[in-house]
Formats: C-alpha cells, structure tokens, sequence
C-alpha cells in the first residue's frame, strides 16, 4: 500500500510542477529592440528585426528568439535575447567563415562580445566594437 501511495503522491507533485510555455511573433519590445539596435550598431553581423518570437509561461517572458529574412551568406543563423534584455546569444554558420557563436552582453553600459570561431580556432573579447583580446584555442 505504500508503494501505491508513493507513487500517487510523486505522479500529482509532478504535475502540479509542469509549465505551461505558449509562443507568440509580435514587435520587439522597446528595450529588445534597444539592445539589438546597439549590438547592430557595435556588431553588424547581429541582425536588426523589429520582429521576435517571444516564449512565455504565465504571461512571463523566459526566452526571444530573432525573427529575420534569411541571408544567402549565412547557411544557420540563431540569436536569442534573455529575459532580463541584458544578453544576445548567437550561433551563425557560413561556409566562408565556418561556425561562429557568442554572446553580446551590456556590462557597465558597454557592449562586451565574446566570439569562438571553430574554423579558425579564435576566440576574441570586444568591447563598443573594438577588438581587447584574442587568443588561438
């Protein structure tokens, strides 16, 4: 009997834990769109779209993905920003440049970008735009 009564117990527990996560294409957001028009401006390669797909549970944001025409140099392109508007994570593939990932994030009012690049094995720290550190893995 308490075999049963663990096992009924853990299956209601689970399930009153389960979310609920819905998706929507809307308008970026003032500060979503404040952030990806900076990254552009320091980082052309970020892609600038007044569209997004937010994803939410209870009516919160949790994620946003970049909504964008497809560009012919770029064979993947991926960019999410983080709740918080503070961090633009990409992953771009081309066959020029090879797979590139990072992420954007505002520090102190600065736009600081970390890159790795696996064709050439680069990783590279800037900051507004300007290269501060690079290194060969």
């Amino acid at each position: 009997m308490k075999k049963y009564i663990l096992i009924l117990g853990l299956m209601f527990s689970v399930a009153s834990f389960s979310q609920n996560i819905t998706s929507k294409i809307e308008n970026a957001t003032p500060a979503q769109y404040e952030l990806l028009k900076k990254a552009n401006e320091y980082y052309p390669d970020i892609s600038l779209s007044e569209k997004v797909v937010n994803f939410y549970v209870d009516d919160k944001i949790i994620d946003t993905t970049l909504e964008f025409a497809k560009n012919a140099e770029f064979s993947s392109y991926k960019l999410s920003i983080s709740p918080d508007n503070k961090r633009l994570i990409f992953d771009f593939e081309s066959v020029k440049n090879g797979k590139i990932y990072g992420a954007v994030v505002v520090f102190k009012g600065k736009y600081v970008r970390t890159t790795i690049n696996e064709k050439t094995g680069q990783y590279d720290v800037m900051v507004n735009g300007k290269s501060v550190y690079m290194q060969k893995m």
